[in-house]
């Protein structure tokens, strides 16, 4: 629908890139780390916690940063969509 403007279609675009790469991040970064901590067992605190919790919050953070920018680039793109 926005080909025609494309300015807003340039953003539209990278809006969706940036929420199908936090999907790629979350299962890279975030379902292993996710995959490993559903094995750990009330008791003594395994040796890889710190690298796991790491590699868990890393993850979580890339993804939100990813959702974050892909926002701002699709209100971009419905702000700049010229009706004419």
């Amino acid at each position: 629908m926005l080909r025609e403007d494309r300015p807003a279609f340039w953003f539209a675009l990278g809006a969706t890139l940036l929420y199908a790469l936090s999907l790629v991040l979350w299962f890279v970064l975030v379902k292993p780390a996710n995959n490993v901590l559903a094995t750990w067992v009330p008791g003594p605190i395994p040796d890889n916690f710190e690298a796991i919790r790491l590699r868990w919050e890393t993850g979580h953070m890339a993804v939100t940063a990813a959702k974050a920018v892909g926002f701002v680039s699709l209100v971009v793109a419905l702000l700049s969509i010229v009706r004419g």
